[in-house]
């Protein structure tokens, strides 16, 4: 994508930092810095991931038709957010092979290359530990079906199909992840980059249209909780915001405007939850989200993303891909009890145990095992390729 040429008084979607004369905060180690789109950290990006684990983090440990409904909306919030970045990522990629500085192959082996550094290894590490280990037992992993399509990273199409009944259903949604990466990215490497938009204009119009077709067939709620079209067109919304050029209007652009839409997005499905008909329209919000990032790469100097970007909201969002794939399976009274520390107490410190356990955890597992493999197995920054004779596409 081509950055908007910015001035004192405009901004820039290819890099969403601060711009006219103020310096960009440094980066330092683990602070989230983008290192698959070799582009800085966007201000406020990780405290919304913060927010989006802990909506998913109240619903399965504190269950309610109104939290749930909440965890919904978290769940909707981390598409959004993964669609509105690596759409970019994509979209720069094109932009490269277009420039005749790399091929199509190439980007698309470099893509997967650092999708799989960030994702695979953790998640693995995860499903070895709860089915090879004594540390799984206690648990309702569910059965051999289960097992292989999480291995698969088909987990919402079994759910699909039987229904809920684990303690890891929590991993439809990396399914979906996963599923996005292997069909869209193909698709906007070797396409033309006008057409970018077009391919998320036409995949939010394949969630539009399997939502009617669910209602229409009577199909159950978890239908369209997991499907996959049902889910990618939040993906899609995602990055069509990320590769807008035009500024927002300014009415839009100051704290109360953000404020405007982010109460919005969290109140909603508290306010529906009960009605039993969020998972069937609820994903209208993912307009309200995809705003919302528009606002903060727009607004980086304002309270809200200060907010958003303090210490520990940014480290709660750098962890929050393991402690997502934890924080499920892991109560503190048996880890405790098993230290010989038994515990009986309110929910509410239960509940805050539960949340530190998972956040200490997915801390161990940042510096000891997700940065190390990122280090190793991510691709390898590249000198820019001379022209190419022939443009490739």
């Amino acid at each position: 994508m081509v950055p908007f040429e910015q001035r004192r008084d405009r901004w820039s979607p290819a890099f969403g930092r601060r711009r006219g004369g103020v310096r960009d905060r440094p980066h330092r180690p683990g602070s989230g810095a983008r290192a698959d789109a070799g582009e800085p950290r966007i201000l406020g990006f990780d405290g919304l991931r913060a927010l989006a684990f802990l909506m998913v983090f109240v619903s399965h440990k504190a269950p309610s038709p109104r939290t749930e409904a909440l965890g919904s909306a978290g769940v909707w919030l981390f598409f959004v957010l993964s669609g509105f970045l690596i759409v970019r990522i994509l979209a720069a990629a094109r932009a490269r092979i277009e420039a005749g500085t790399a091929m199509p192959l190439d980007s698309l082996q470099v893509f997967y290359r650092n999708r799989f550094a960030r994702i695979v290894p953790v998640y693995y590490a995860f499903l070895f530990v709860l089915y090879a280990t004594p540390l799984g037992g206690p648990l309702d992993l569910g059965d051999a079906g289960f097992k292989r399509a999480t291995w698969l990273y088909l987990t919402n199409l079994y759910i699909e199909r039987h229904g809920w009944g684990t303690e890891l259903g929590h991993l439809w949604s990396l399914a979906v992840e996963q599923q996005f990466y292997l069909l869209f990215a193909p698709a906007a490497l070797f396409l033309p980059r006008r057409h970018l938009g077009a391919l998320c204009g036409a995949l939010i119009g394949a969630s539009v249209l399997m939502h009617v077709v669910l209602w229409s067939a009577g199909a159950w709620l978890v239908s369209f909780d997991v499907d996959t079209l049902a889910n990618l067109g939040l993906i899609a919304l995602g990055g069509l915001a990320g590769l807008r050029t035009k500024p927002l209007a300014a009415w839009l652009r100051h704290d109360a405007a953000l404020i405007a839409v982010l109460v919005p997005f969290l109140a909603l499905p508290l306010l529906a939850g009960e009605t039993g008909l969020w998972l069937v329209v609820g994903r209208l919000s993912g307009g309200l989200a995809a705003l919302l990032l528009l606002q903060i790469v727009q607004c980086p100097e304002s309270r809200t993303v200060a907010i958003l970007d303090s210490p520990w909201l940014r480290r709660i969002g750098v962890i929050s891909y393991a402690a997502y794939l934890f924080h499920v399976p892991l109560h503190a009274e048996p880890v405790l009890a098993a230290l010989g520390l038994p515990f009986a107490g309110p929910r509410a410190v239960t509940l805050a145990l539960d949340l530190a356990l998972t956040l200490l955890l997915a801390e161990a597992s940042w510096r000891l095992l997700e940065s190390p493999a990122r280090r190793l197995l991510r691709a390898p920054r590249r000198p820019a390729r001379e022209r190419a004779l022939v443009n490739p596409l």
